[in-house]
C-alpha cells in the first residue's frame, strides 16, 4: 500500500514539475520574442521583485498546513486538523492582503529605485500575489491529505490559462499589459478551482473549532520563514542587482538563459518522493540509500551540464532569436547549475531527519557571498559576471552542505561518483567543437558517455538491474 502512494505521489510530482517548466518556458520563449528585450526584460525584473515579496505572503503558513494538518489526521483527530486549517487560512488570508497592498503602495518607490518604469506593472501584479500566494496554500492542505493529485491539476489549469490567455491578450496589442494581466487571471481562476477541490473533498478542514497551541505553530512559521527568505532571495538577487546596475534589456538577456537552466533542473532533479524513504531509514541502510541515489543522479546531471554548455548557443538563438545573442556566454556559465539537483539530496536527508536547520547556515552564508560577488562582478563583467557569482555561491552552498552532512550523520558520497560522469562527459566538449548539428552532437555525445561510463564501471550490471527491478514496482 505505501508503494503504491508513493508512486502514485511520484507520477503527480513529477508531472506537476513537468508541466510547470514546459509551460512556463513556452511562455518566457514567447513573450521573449513578441515583447523584445527591452519590455520583456521589465517583465522579469518586475517578476523577481513580486516573488521577494510574494515570501512575505508565506512565511512558511504553506509548510505550517502540511506539517500540522497531516499530524492531526495521522491522530484520526480530524477537529483539530479543521482548527489548523481555519487559523492558517486567516492568517494566509490577511498576509497575503497586506503584502498585495503593500506592494501596490511601493510601486512608484520601487519604480524610482531601478530608474525603469515598473510601477504600472507592479500595480497589477500585486493582485497576483494575493490570488497565487492562497491558491498555494490550499495545495498545501491537499497535500498533507497525502493527496498531490491537486498539484498535478492546479499547474495543469494554471499553465494552460497562462498560455491561451497570454497569447489572446498579446496578439490582440496588449503587449506587456496583456502579459501581465494573463498572470492575474489564470492565477485568480487557478485559486477558485483549488478552493472548489479541497472544499468538496476534505469539507473538515473547513469546519475545525478546537482549541490548540498558536504558539507552537508560530514558532514553526517563524524558523520556516527564515529559510524561505534566505532561500528566494537566493534565488533571485542575480536578477534584481542586474536590474539595478544594468539595463532592462541585460535582465531579458539573463532571464532567456537562466529560464532554460531552470526548465532543465526541474527535469532532471531527483523528485521529492526519496523523502519518505529516507525517513524509515537509518543507519547503514540510509547511507546505501544515498551513495545509490548520489551515483544516479551525477551520471544523469554532470553530462547534461556538459550537454547543456555546448549546444547553448544553438539553443537560445532557437528559442529566442538573434535579438538575444547576448546572453549566450552567460547561459554556458549557469548550465553549471545542472548539476545542483546531486546535492539538493542533502536537503531531502536532513528533512527526513527533522534537522532542516542544518540548511539555515549554508544558506545564509552562500547568500551573502552571492549578494557580494554579485556586487563586485555585475559592474565590471556585466550579466556574465552575475552568472559567475551565481554559480560560484552555489559550489560553496553544495561543499557546506556536504561537509554539514558528513559531520552530523557520517554520510559522504563516494569521489568516484562525480569523477567518473565527469570523465566520461569530457569528450563531449570535442564533439561539440567538430560537429556542427546540435542533434547529431546530442546523439553521438549520449552513445559516448554511455559507452565510456559503462567501460570504466561508473555504470554496472548490477545498477541496470537495480533501475529495472525499481521501473517494475
Amino acid at each position: 500500500m505505501l508503494a503504491r502512494t508513493v508512486i502514485k505521489n511520484f507520477i503527480y510530482n513529477s508531472s506537476s514539475i513537468f508541466i510547470a517548466n514546459i509551460t512556463g518556458l513556452i511562455l518566457v520563449i514567447f513573450l521573449a520574442r513578441f515583447l523584445k528585450p527591452e519590455l520583456f526584460g521589465i517583465y522579469s525584473l518586475s517578476l523577481a521583485t513580486i516573488s521577494i515579496f510574494s515570501i512575505f505572503a508565506d512565511l512558511g503558513i504553506n509548510s505550517a498546513a502540511t506539517r500540522y494538518i497531516a499530524d492531526a489526521v495521522t491522530k484520526n483527530d480530524r477537529d483539530l486538523a479543521g482548527s489548523y486549517s481555519r487559523f492558517l487560512i486567516n492568517f494566509k488570508l490577511t498576509l497575503s492582503a497586506f503584502v498585495s497592498i503593500l506592494v501596490f503602495l511601493l510601486s512608484e518607490t520601487i519604480s524610482t529605485v531601478f530608474e525603469k518604469p515598473l510601477s504600472e506593472v507592479l500595480k497589477i501584479l500585486s493582485l497576483f500575489i494575493f490570488f497565487s500566494s492562497t491558491s498555494s496554500l490550499f495545495n498545501s492542505m491537499a497535500n498533507a491529505m497525502n493527496d498531490f493529485r491537486l498539484n498535478f491539476l492546479s499547474y495543469t489549469v494554471s499553465g494552460i490559462l497562462k498560455l491561451s490567455i497570454t497569447f489572446l491578450l498579446v496578439f490582440l496589442g496588449l503587449s506587456l499589459l496583456g502579459a501581465v494581466l494573463a498572470l492575474v487571471f489564470s492565477s485568480l481562476i487557478t485559486l477558485i478551482f483549488a478552493i472548489h477541490y479541497v472544499f468538496k473533498r476534505y469539507r473538515f478542514l473547513f469546519q475545525g473549532k478546537k482549541n490548540f497551541s498558536r504558539a507552537n505553530v508560530l514558532r514553526f512559521i517563524g524558523f520556516t520563514t527564515i529559510l524561505s527568505v534566505t532561500w528566494i532571495l537566493f534565488a533571485n538577487v542575480d536578477m534584481v542587482m542586474i536590474g539595478y546596475f544594468l539595463s532592462s534589456e541585460d535582465v531579458a538577456f539573463y532571464r532567456a538563459g537562466f529560464s532554460i537552466v531552470s526548465a532543465i533542473i526541474g527535469l532532471i532533479s531527483i523528485p521529492a518522493v526519496l523523502f519518505p524513504i529516507f525517513v524509515r531509514l537509518e543507519g547503514e541502510d540510509l547511507k546505501k540509500a544515498f551513495k545509490r541515489t548520489f551515483k544516479y543522479s551525477s551520471a544523469l546531471c554532470i553530462p547534461s551540464a556538459f550537454g547543456l554548455a555546448i549546444i547553448s548557443e544553438n539553443l537560445l538563438l532557437f528559442a529566442y532569436g538573434i535579438e538575444y545573442f547576448p546572453g549566450i556566454e552567460a547561459m554556458r556559465i549557469l548550465s553549471l547549475l545542472l548539476i545542483s539537483p546531486v546535492f539538493g539530496i542533502y536537503g531531502s536527508i536532513f528533512s527526513s531527519k527533522e534537522k532542516p536547520e542544518l540548511n539555515f547556515y549554508p544558506l545564509i552564508f552562500s547568500m551573502l557571498l552571492n549578494v557580494l560577488l554579485n556586487y563586485i562582478l555585475i559592474p565590471t563583467h556585466g550579466i556574465n559576471g552575475a552568472a559567475v557569482a551565481t554559480v560560484l555561491s552555489n559550489v560553496v552552498f553544495w561543499v557546506l552542505l556536504g561537509v554539514t552532512c558528513t559531520r552530523k550523520f557520517g554520510i559522504r558520497p563516494e569521489i568516484s561518483h562525480i569523477v567518473k560522469p565527469t570523465i566520461s562527459a569530457t569528450p563531449m566538449l570535442f564533439f561539440g567543437l567538430i560537429i556542427g548539428s546540435a542533434i547529431l552532437v546530442i546523439i553521438v555525445s549520449i552513445l559516448v558517455y554511455s559507452a565510456i561510463l559503462f567501460l570504466i564501471r561508473g555504470i554496472t550490471k548490477e545498477d541496470v538491474e537495480f533501475i529495472r527491478a525499481i521501473a517494475k514496482i
